[in-house]
This record gives C-alpha cells, sequence and structure tokens, in this order.
C-alpha cells in the first residue's frame, strides 16, 4: 500500500497516544502475515481515529479489508460502532447497505 508518513504520525496520535509506538512497528505489522495483530490494529483505528476511511484505505489491501470488516465485533458502543463498520463497508467496498437512522426522512 503506498502510504506516507502523515498518514503514520496521525494513526499514532489518533490511536496509540498510550504507548511507545513508532512508525516503523506500525508498517512491520501492516506488512506482516500476522492476521491477528492486523485484526488489533484495525480496531484501534475503528475505535480511534478520527480519519477511518482513509486510513484503513492507506494500510489495507481491498482484499485485507473486506475480511477484516466481516470479521469485526464490536466489544463495545455497539450500536455506533456497527453503523461505522456499514458505512466503512459501503465507502470502501462499494457496497449498499441500508443505514436506516442516516436515510433522509419523509415529512
Amino acid at each position: 500500500m503506498n502510504t506516507d508518513t502523515t498518514v503514520y504520525s496521525k494513526l499514532i496520535k489518533d490511536c496509540f497516544w498510550e504507548y511507545d509506538v513508532t512508525e516503523d512497528y506500525i508498517k512491520k505489522i501492516v506488512q506482516s502475515d500476522h492476521y491477528k495483530l492486523k485484526q488489533i490494529l484495525f480496531s484501534k483505528i475503528i475505535y480511534n481515529s478520527t480519519d477511518k476511511a482513509r486510513t484503513l484505505q492507506a494500510l489495507f489491501s481491498t482484499t485485507l479489508l473486506q475480511k477484516l470488516l466481516s470479521d469485526f465485533k464490536s466489544s463495545y458502543n455497539h450500536k455506533y460502532i456497527d453503523r461505522y463498520v456499514l458505512m466503512l463497508k459501503n465507502i470502501l467496498l462499494g457496497e449498499n447497505n441500508r443505514i436506516e437512522s442516516l436515510e433522509w426522512k419523509i415529512r
């Protein structure tokens, strides 16, 4: 994936403020074959990133994103996070999931 240092620095600022994490560490996770570490990174982005779609698209391939999004189970704040996952599927994977709470209302 084509990523620049601003994606990594923003990711560290948004998601890893309480850890001593470097850009190289995140790059190693993204480039590794260790799926569990990728799931942990993915969930940190889902719960904490201020620009989830752009960060996920920069770090992961579409195929891997599809697997990560389908395997993801929210552990708290279920209603908000599950709705956000549906939005990300629509944006990143081109799906057409209906999100009733975000639809226009007819008056």
